[in-house]
């Protein structure tokens, strides 16, 4: 699995732009988090099924965005464990 990691502006177009870039390659996220913080927003997106070349390619791309300001890939991640609040 492959991390991507992001800063965007603090946008609401920011998340449907970078979650909208995977859907185009029809790419479905293991693991999408956003937050928001002062002057930018942070954004992970995880992804199985990659190589590390097309990892790299897609991180490359995410980079030239207009809304994002940085992007970086990381390989072999675990899926975050996720709790639900009742």
């Amino acid at each position: 699995m492959h991390r991507f990691r992001l800063e965007a502006v603090p946008d609401p177009q920011s998340l449907p732009r970078i979650v909208n870039f995977f859907a185009q390659r029809a790419l479905v996220p293991s693991a999408v988090s956003a937050r928001t913080m002062s002057g930018h927003m942070r954004v992970e997106i995880v992804v199985a099924g990659l190589g590390a070349e097309q990892a790299a390619i897609i991180a490359a791309k995410l980079g030239e965005v207009v809304a994002i300001l940085r992007s970086g890939v990381e390989a072999g991640v675990a899926l975050p464990r996720l709790e639900y609040a009742d």
